[in-house]
């Protein structure tokens, strides 16, 4: 092949991979220093909600999750959480522990400079902690997008960085039983679930496939705890902290 057929091909691919670190960053590298799962001994499991609060979903996520005992970890948006306190509030009375979003879910961090960035974090912590007076160091990026520069930053503001082992949602998987195979046919001890309570209509597929995974997992012997209590439960060492604290594509 000569170069003049050969650049147009080159060409291509560069911009398929870098098209793939935009949208779908989880199938080209991994963060260092971000965590994805932990290994543990006993089979836990940590399930995880973005994108809320929003009504009827994210309080019906909760009667199921009561109903099987299980602790979660909601990564919440700050303007819902100013929309909805009430909502925040139960979640938290609830035993759950709610994360950090963001407070207005920006479609790519990336674009935002560190002044930015560091004001999506203390906007949506200072939500959180003025209505459940906790403030919790995890933070998720929305769409998982991240690169080096922001990872300093979030870890800067003392943060670490939660991203998932499996995620539910996704476009080979359009019905809740379809999410809760995909869950159950990958999940191992110790991984992250990655589910949304909100943001678009189509959560009530989330709520069904909730209720699907967590009837499943139980009865295979799994316990549900938070991303808190699956660090401290890992019985790997841990990554550098400064605080305590699925693949792609999916839908957003």
């Amino acid at each position: 092949m000569d170069k003049k057929r050969s650049f147009p091909l080159i060409l291509l691919t560069i911009l398929f991979i870098f098209s793939l670190s935009v949208f779908y960053p989880r199938t080209v590298w991994s963060y260092p220093g971000a965590i994805y799962d932990h290994p543990v001994k006993d089979k836990v499991v940590a399930i995880t909600f973005d994108d809320g609060p929003m009504p009827v979903y994210t309080t019906q996520i909760l009667d199921i999750l009561d109903h099987y005992q299980a602790k979660a970890t909601f990564f919440m948006i700050g303007e819902r959480m100013k929309e909805y306190p009430g909502i925040v509030k139960e979640v938290s009375e609830h035993g759950h522990v709610i994360a950090n979003h963001t407070f207005t879910h920006p479609a790519n961090l990336r674009t935002l400079d560190d002044r930015q960035v560091q004001w999506e974090l203390k906007a949506a912590s200072d939500v959180s902690e003025s209505l459940t007076g906790q403030r919790v160091y995890l933070f998720r990026p929305p769409r998982g997008i991240m690169d080096k520069r922001l990872m300093q930053t979030v870890r800067e503001a003392g943060y670490e960085v939660i991203m998932w082992s499996i995620c539910a949602d996704n476009k080979a998987a359009p019905t809740p039983e379809l999410m809760a195979k995909r869950v159950s046919d990958q999940i191992r001890p110790g991984q992250i679930i990655l589910l949304h309570d909100g943001r678009v209509p189509e959560r009530k597929m989330d709520v069904e496939a909730t209720r699907l995974i967590l009837a499943d997992l139980s009865e295979k012997g799994y316990r549900f705890v938070s991303v808190p209590e699956l660090i401290d439960l890992a019985t790997m060492p841990k990554p550098p902290t400064v605080s305590h604290k699925s693949r792609w594509p999916f839908r957003f």
